[in-house]
């Protein structure tokens, strides 16, 4: 049955005005100049409702208070929508988080990752909407002046633009039409030249400029096109200090040249390099379909490096970007070759670290694996059927 958007709503708007209501009633001392939904969280086998947080800017002036000058100037403007460093917030009613639950549980039923996603999606653009309905009630009645904003603010900053007029957004969150305009340049480029600039701030970023933890998702999403640059970190010939976060990049593209595999298996079995760096080659070649190299070269390999490689398509790392099919061959021939490492497997696998969502093209693979001989597949099986809403 699906979950009544127009509740979801109605209960964030309450949610929103009673918190404004009650800063205002018990700290009439302040100037309230926001409020803002934060904390969304979903992951596939839960969601939770967000909290809201009011600011004030005497709450702003306690939470950078101790900082120097120039740090507060800064602060004043960082932690303004920071809703985790305020000082008034409220966690949702038992009654808010029973409909986020009722979200989950309809989302749960929808197949796949991809449709849970959706779900998800509808979930959370409530939200901006009842900040903009929730801001009227507030002027309307005389709780706040017209200076007040609400915002819904999640992790990726998407629900922000959708909270506030375009006039807003640019007076208060002038970044955003900067990333904007950093997007459409980009854009407009020739690919190889948009993936030359792109790699080296997705694989050594700087933390610097208007789109900052976009870089990666930008490069996945040029494709076949950023592979050979990504390889050639990989081997490094270039951005040697890249070569984690290229190897993890060249699996979510998931495209097997053998040039991709080959620089794999060079990183994963170089002992000079870090070893966080070999297992996230070993990872990709697990993710990529040939696990078989890792556990033909399984003797010469520390077992972290052979234990996190084959463990990791069945983690939730498999979801981010191109995926294949789930396959347990690999986990069961690594379990029958190597039976001393299954308590490094059934550690890697615990129940609670995060487990791949199943695609309904899974679904037949992870039934069958409820009869294998290793409990830990069992349990593994069991779980993400249970958590894709499968009965067993």
């Amino acid at each position: 049955m699906a979950v009544d958007r127009r509740a979801v709503e109605e209960a964030a708007v309450a949610q929103l005005v009673a918190a404004v209501r009650t800063v205002r009633d018990e700290h009439p001392e302040e100037h309230i100049y926001g409020a803002m939904f934060h904390e969304f969280y979903g992951d596939g086998s839960v969601i939770y409702w967000p909290m809201v947080t009011v600011g004030t800017e005497e709450s702003l002036a306690e939470a950078i208070e101790g900082y120097s000058a120039d740090e507060r100037d800064e602060l004043s403007t960082s932690l303004r929508w920071s809703g985790s460093d305020l000082a008034h917030s409220f966690d949702p009613t038992d009654h808010e988080q029973a409909l986020a639950d009722a979200v989950q549980a309809h989302a749960s039923t929808r197949g796949d990752f991809a449709g849970w996603e959706r779900e998800w999606d509808r979930f959370v653009r409530c939200f901006p909407r009842a900040a903009k309905a929730a801001r009227r009630i507030l002027i309307a009645d005389g709780t706040v002046g017209k200076d007040f904003l609400a915002i819904a603010a999640d992790e990726s900053g998407d629900l922000i633009p959708r909270s506030l007029t375009r006039a807003q957004l640019l007076a208060h969150f002038p970044e955003y039409e900067e990333a904007a305009r950093e997007r459409v340049r980009l854009a407009s480029l020739p690919l190889e030249q948009r993936v030359a600039e792109l790699v080296p701030e997705a694989v050594t970023p700087r933390y610097e400029g208007p789109l900052i933890g976009e870089h990666e998702a930008l490069l996945v999403a040029c494709g076949e096109a950023a592979v050979p640059a990504l390889v050639r970190v990989v081997r490094r010939e270039q951005l040697p200090d890249g070569d984690v976060v290229a190897a993890r990049l060249l699996a979510e593209i998931n495209i097997d040249t053998p040039e991709v595999i080959d620089a794999l298996v060079e990183l994963m079995c170089r002992e000079d390099a870090d070893v966080h760096a070999r297992a996230w080659a070993a990872c990709a070649l697990a993710r990529l379909g040939r696990s078989d190299l890792i556990l033909a070269r399984a003797p010469d390999l520390p077992n972290d490096i052979v234990v996190s490689g084959i463990s990791d398509p069945f983690r939730s790392f498999r979801d981010h970007g191109a995926h294949r099919t789930l396959d347990y061959d690999p986990l069961e021939r690594a379990l029958d070759d190597h039976p001393e490492l299954e308590p490094a497997f059934r550690e890697q696998l615990r129940p609670g670290t995060g487990f791949c969502v199943l695609t309904p093209d899974d679904i037949p693979i992870a039934r069958a694996a409820l009869s294998s001989r290793w409990e830990l597949i069992r349990t593994h099986a069991r779980i993400t059927l249970e958590d894709a809403g499968t009965r067993l």
